[in-house]
């Protein structure tokens, strides 16, 4: 089957990626204008506030959130200390034996370790930042002043001189020779590093040369575009659906990349001849008026992706329950019963439901806490199995990743590196009614919160008559009840029931008239904290004075 990557979509307003093995989809992206990815991206911040309980900044970088930037994601260029101090660090360095990896972390330290985010970084200075965390809820993103520009072969740390060589995943003794030697011909300027990836394993040299060189020119177009902005503005985006497709993807393992849009098409071939000396694959731009995907035979997965339901072919199926929290995702053997024992059965689902478990983990982005709770077996045999299974294809995610071994009770733990928004964050905002809880309160507790409002109201010594409004559907099948109720309440004042169309909530009171109650509330709560207080004070004095008493008798 032929491997292909279909684009469809504009650059300028929603892009939806699919790479399929045939008709079998291994990966899909969607981003649009509304929902833009900011990790990775560059910008030119400024300090608003320091932070010395926290010993960190928070940068205002053109978000309505204020970045989050530690004191020890602080390049020691920043630092505002004496200009000789500056120098003597910077000679110190330079007289070190340049392969003295950790003599020269040591001294890098050394300056985190005498000062204090206080001392050095001050309001309204201007930084370089890159996102290393999106915003997620009440956060601010996370964010660090050490740059990293990744490639399609290589990372260049432009300045961070602590780290860099050939990745530890390039196990192979000739090929980290190879690479190490290509490596150190790259005479990299001081206080440069750069990482060599394990995709570089089957590239040519003057492939891997290639991306170097492509890195060198974005770090200078990055420093000139520094140079010439008024912070907070963005320098540029790092993971853009298109530069994902050119740098991240196995391009050996790739047939062709149809576009639905030429502009598109246009750009992406721009940002091959970068990333590459030469490419054998064919790009091809889809004319046809019939919609891309459906063309070739591939169902469109924005929709099946949320399902909670994923049934396997031998007659198994997987429910994914995603939470802020955690992803639960419980197998069953459903109809599958073909096999001779019920161990068999257990054991082969297990093994079908790993292999559908990853495929919708890399497509849906789950990340964080995922707990699998696999089908029980009996045999300690089986479950190693399973357990290798799972890690086998977990060693191909770009993500990293930490798995537990089955617990007697069949669970798993799969903790995983979040990298970019998961679809759920994409597809959906919290329901306006339930607050994303999926729970809805029933009839009869509405009612009795309405009816304890009403006595609430009725202790604060109220003789104005009320107003309560209520949804329509809520009123037209509750009145009566509401009603009896409140005729039970020997009421100082009369209720008035309103009825009106109320899009989130189902009733509504007074808001002056409920911000007494809860005022009242907290009056009565701190009298009988007082109270409380002082009785158990009482009691303590003649505990003390019988006790007294006992000793002189």
């Amino acid at each position: 089957m032929s491997k292909r990557i279909f684009v469809d979509g504009s650059i300028n307003s929603e892009l939806c990626i699919i790479a399929a093995d045939g008709q079998e989809i291994n990966y899909f992206d969607y981003s649009d204008e509304l929902a833009s990815i900011k990790k990775n991206n560059i910008y030119l911040g400024i300090v608003s506030r320091v932070e010395p309980s926290l010993q960190a900044a928070f940068i205002e970088f053109g978000s309505e959130k204020k970045g989050f930037l530690p004191f020890d994601e602080i390049h020691p260029s920043y630092f505002k200390i004496p200009h000789e101090e500056k120098i003597n660090f910077n000679e110190n360095r330079k007289n070190k034996d340049e392969n003295d990896i950790k003599e020269n972390k040591k001294n890098f330290l050394s300056l985190y370790r005498k000062y204090k985010i206080q001392d050095v970084i001050k309001k309204d200075q201007v930084l370089l930042i890159q996102i290393v965390k999106e915003e997620r809820g009440t956060k601010g993103a996370a964010m660090t002043s050490f740059i990293s520009l990744p490639g399609r072969y290589s990372v260049l740390l432009p300045n961070n001189s602590s780290t860099g060589g050939v990745s530890k995943k390039v196990s192979n003794q000739l090929d980290r020779k190879r690479l190490k030697n290509l490596h150190d011909n790259f005479n990299l300027p001081e206080g440069m590093s750069l990482i060599i990836r394990t995709n570089a394993i089957s590239a040519e040299d003057e492939d891997i040369i290639a991306d170097f060189k492509y890195l060198r020119k974005l770090w200078t177009r990055i420093r000139e575009d520094t140079l010439k902005s008024k912070a907070p503005i963005l320098i540029t985006e790092l993971d853009t659906p298109i530069i994902k497709i050119a740098r991240d993807f196995n391009q050996r393992m790739i047939d062709e990349i149809i576009f639905s849009d030429l502009k598109t098409m246009k750009l992406y071939k721009k940002l091959e001849k970068d990333f590459s000396v030469k490419s054998e694959k064919k790009i091809s731009h889809y004319k046809e008026k019939l919609p891309l995907f459906e063309n070739y035979g591939i169902r469109n997965p924005i929709n099946s992706l949320t399902e909670e339901n994923i049934y396997l072919k031998s007659g198994g199926y997987l429910v994914i329950n995603p939470t802020e929290a955690l992803t639960s995702i419980d197998i069953n053997s459903g109809r599958s019963t073909s096999e001779k024992n019920i161990e068999i059965t257990a054991l082969n689902t297990n093994l079908e439901a790993a292999e559908e478990i990853f495929k919708q983990v890399q497509l849906r982005n789950i990340a964080g806490l995922i707990v699998i709770d696999f089908i029980d077996m009996s045999m300690n045999s089986n479950n190693l199995k399973v357990e290798r299974r799972v890690r086998e294809l977990f060693y191909k995610d770009r993500s990293r990743v930490q798995i537990t071994k089955i617990s007697q009770f069949g669970l798993m733990e799969i903790s995983r590196q979040r990298i970019g928004q998961s679809i759920y964050e994409t597809f959906y905002t919290k329901c306006e009614c339930c607050n994303g809880n999926g729970f809805k309160k029933t009839s009869s507790i509405v009612i009795y919160n309405i009816i304890s409002t009403i006595k609430a109201i009725d202790a604060i010594n109220n003789k104005n008559d009320i107003e309560i409004v209520l949804d329509d559907d809520f009123y037209d099948k509750n009145l009566k009840e509401i009603q009896r109720k409140i005729k039970l309440i020997n009421l100082s004042f009369k209720v008035n029931i309103i009825k009106k169309s109320i899009p989130k909530d189902i009733y509504e009171f007074n808001k002056e008239l409920l911000n007494e109650v809860k005022n009242n509330t907290k009056e009565l709560i701190n009298k009988n904290k007082t109270n409380d207080i002082k009785k158990d004070e009482k009691s303590y004095r003649r505990k003390i004075k019988r006790k007294t008493i006992d000793k002189q008798n």
